[in-house]
């Protein structure tokens, strides 16, 4: 038998993130969505997105609030609207992927 040079051994045995979520995610996500059941999901939608964006906006001050407060503490000293846009961007992210 035959030996693989090593570069294209570790090339066939290690898997790229950009190869997970540009080909093989989308289909998944779609698939999932594709068949999902709408009697379920439809009467439930408005539940959902309160639940999200009021999520969204309770972890955004908590976030950006305490932050704030740990900076004034250690002597970094950021600006509540710095801290609170810190807050959003990092809160939006698990109510948007959990949906």
């Amino acid at each position: 038998t035959e030996e693989l040079p090593g570069d294209l051994a570790t090339s066939l045995l290690t898997f790229s993130p950009t190869t997970f979520f540009l080909l093989l995610l989308p289909p998944i996500i779609f698939n999932s969505g594709y068949h999902m059941n709408r009697q379920l999901f439809f009467p439930l939608l408005p539940a959902i997105l309160g639940y999200a964006v009021l999520g969204t906006i309770i972890s955004t001050f908590i976030v950006g609030v305490g932050l704030s407060a740990l900076g004034k503490v250690s002597g970094f000293n950021p600006s509540l609207a710095e801290t609170l846009a810190f807050g959003a961007l990092i809160s939006a992210t698990d109510p948007v992927s959990t949906l």
